[in-house]
């Protein structure tokens, strides 16, 4: 727990639910409030309207977002929003790979309500890899609670570190970044920052930030 401390600030305490254990610090508490405020403005924003000139007319045509798509990724949205504040508090290492891995599949949810071939592509690609990093991220997760018997963070905190802990710490960062921080590179690939994806697109970018961030966190508390 002292490696918690040093990294995050005192413990302002814990919120216990089942075998989910969320403890709060400054910094998590800072985290959480970044996430609040962006998923209420997102869920709050309409999305935006394309305009699409061809060559050698004269017209240009607005191209409107049905009702019901922007409801969907609306929906996505928030619960991203739901599983990143998961990602930045949970006290458990296994939960934190679960609530990673609801990332990864909310942000494939944003993909997956856009009606255009080249993006359900990307979005079929971005899937692809979440499984295949499905592997490395549970594998370490199974490895530390072999070595140690425990996956929580403030007992883990305070063991020393091992080459088996090293080779998971390895497994972990592969599997959170395949699963939740490689959203944006898909959504840059098909110019969905400019196309009919924004605002919600944006909580991809957001994501990626917090899983990067926290599994950072969480390999100084394994190290």
């Amino acid at each position: 727990m002292n490696d918690i401390m040093d990294l995050n600030g005192f413990v302002i305490g814990h919120i216990p639910f089942a075998d989910i254990v969320p403890y709060l610090t400054p910094f998590s508490l800072a985290l959480v409030s970044t996430i609040v405020v962006f998923t209420v403005f997102l869920a709050l924003s309409n999305p935006e309207l394309r305009s699409v000139a061809r060559f050698r007319e004269d017209t240009v045509r607005t191209v409107t977002v049905e009702k019901k798509e922007a409801r969907f990724r609306r929906f996505m949205t928030i619960l991203c929003g739901i599983s990143l504040i998961g990602v930045v508090t949970t006290g458990d290492l296994f939960n934190f790979a679960l609530f990673v891995s609801l990332t990864g599949i909310t942000n494939m949810g944003i993909f997956a309500g856009i009606k255009d071939s080249h993006v359900l592509d990307a979005a079929f690609q971005y899937g692809l890899v979440m499984m295949i990093c499905t592997l490395p991220l549970f594998g370490g997760v199974a490895i530390t609670l072999a070595k140690t018997g425990t996956l929580s963070l403030g007992v883990l905190a305070g063991m020393p570190s091992n080459p088996i802990l090293n080779i998971s710490r390895t497994l972990i960062l592969v599997g959170a970044v395949g699963e939740g921080a490689l959203a944006p590179f898909f959504a840059t690939k098909v110019e969905m920052i400019r196309a009919k994806g924004a605002p919600y697109i944006n909580m991809m970018h957001l994501s990626s930030l917090m899983v990067f961030t926290r599994v950072i966190e969480i390999l100084f508390i394994l190290g």
